[in-house]
């Protein structure tokens, strides 16, 4: 019994001493390899863009950011995180963000690929965290926590930018008679459209639409025609109601028609659609409501009834 431990001992320790220098060296070929593999993609820093908004701002005296790209102690993570999003061929959904950023009114003049760079820094954070509860409370490691956290990070930014820039519209939409009325009325009043649109921007310049109508104006300061500079703000919010306020300002320069006739019909047309748009919710409303109030009233039913059913149901119902 003591030879053949013996032997099963030293087979074992041979086997160990075979086994430990493979691990070692498939261990150090792969830090190799993610090592020569982050040299070779992030040997340069990312490419630091200036979006078109942040341009004005700075240009009409805002202080500039200050973000998580600013931060010395996670700026080389944001700027590995930020050549690896450029280097994604991925367009359209950068396309898409671009649009969202610009419809949330450009907060922390982010451009797509630097979104999508602090949307995987959170994807990161969370990944890291429920390893780490999976490492505590599961016993052990896993694999598919960090992948959910990760996708959850992403999805959920994407998610906020996309309520924030929804809220923002609706905002604007609801906003757009007021503001035309007080311009025309600054108009016909003796005022030009830039000093009106100044005066009702300072009434309340905390508003997003009185935001969207700052840019135009320092847009026309650093030398935009007004008409481009519109056409910008159209193109920056995309509602069709914008869009045809923009065309009748720009027909209405062309023609020589009064502007603040102009504007005035606009408000009022703006207030029709809004009517209109309330009554065709009202009258769908009433057929949405119809299958819940079907289903109360057959569980009323069923409720005073459900005696004489089960009964009849056991053939006990007597007559």
């Amino acid at each position: 019994m003591g030879i053949i431990a013996f032997e099963t001992t030293c087979v074992a320790l041979a086997s160990l001493a075979i086994i430990t220098p493979l691990k070692i060296a498939t261990a150090v070929v792969i830090f190799l390899f993610v090592f020569v593999f982050i040299i070779a993609v992030f040997s340069q820093r990312g490419r630091a863009e200036m979006t078109p908004e942040r341009e004005i701002a700075l240009a009409s005296g805002a202080t500039d950011r200050s973000t998580v790209f600013e931060m010395s102690l996670l700026q080389p993570v944001m700027w590995l995180l930020l050549v690896l999003v450029q280097r994604l061929p991925m367009p359209g959904y950068k396309a898409k963000f671009r649009k969202w950023l610009v419809a949330a009114g450009s907060p922390n003049f982010y451009t797509p690929d630097e979104f999508i760079a602090v949307a995987m820094l959170w994807g990161l954070i969370i990944a890291i965290i429920l390893e780490v509860v999976s490492i505590r409370f599961l016993g052990g490691p896993s694999i598919i926590l960090p992948m959910v956290g990760f996708l959850t990070g992403l999805v959920g930014m994407a998610y906020h930018l996309y309520g924030q820039a929804s809220k923002r519209l609706q905002q604007i939409g609801r906003r757009m008679p007021y503001t035309l009325d007080l311009i025309a009325l600054a108009m016909g009043a003796g005022a030009t459209f830039t000093e009106a649109v100044r005066t009702v921007v300072g009434e309340d310049p905390e508003h997003p639409f009185s935001e969207e109508l700052n840019s135009v104006l320092a847009e026309i300061d650093l030398g935009t025609t007004r008409r481009q500079a519109l056409m910008n703000m159209s193109d920056r919010i995309p509602q069709e109601s914008l869009r045809s306020i923009v065309a009748a300002i720009i027909q209405a320069e062309a023609l020589g028609t009064p502007l603040s006739d102009v504007l005035k019909q606009q408000a009022n047309l703006l207030r029709l659609q809004r009517s209109v748009r309330a009554e065709k919710l009202a009258a769908s409303a009433s057929v949405r409501i119809l299958i819940p109030s079907l289903l109360i009233l057959l569980s009323v039913v069923i409720a005073v009834f459900a005696t004489i059913i089960i009964k009849g149901i056991k053939g006990e119902l007597m007559f």
